[in-house]
């Protein structure tokens, strides 16, 4: 009886905050697939990107708008992270480029048809 309460309390736990994995609590956790299911709660399919981890969820609305709040908040992470990187490597590039040009590697000619 106590592993049924257990597992409902960890069902509803883990539908609350879908981003973290229910199996190995990691953070990872993306939709693959999802469908509204009549008006008021979403069916997702979500897999955990550091154990591969699948499950099932049914959740609400404000469940799913809130999960994908959240996933919208990673994401700008990742974009910010990558925007930096692309500058740095584009800093780079520049660079490589100036010292090129100052030691006379390239001219004019390298760049026509």
């Amino acid at each position: 009886m106590f592993d049924r309460l257990r597992h409902k309390r960890q069902q509803r736990d883990s539908d609350a905050h879908l981003v973290t994995c229910a199996m190995c609590a990691a953070d990872f956790v993306n939709p693959v697939d999802w469908e509204p299911v009549g008006e008021t709660q979403w069916w997702m399919l979500l897999r955990c990107g550091a154990c591969d981890t699948w499950r099932e969820v049914t959740v609400t609305n404000d469940i799913a708008a809130r999960f994908d709040l959240e996933l919208d908040q990673r994401l700008d992470v990742v974009a910010r992270a990558l925007e930096r990187l692309d500058r740095s490597r584009m800093a780079a590039e520049v660079e490589t480029m100036i010292l090129a040009l100052r030691h006379g590697l390239v001219d004019p000619a390298d760049f026509s048809s």
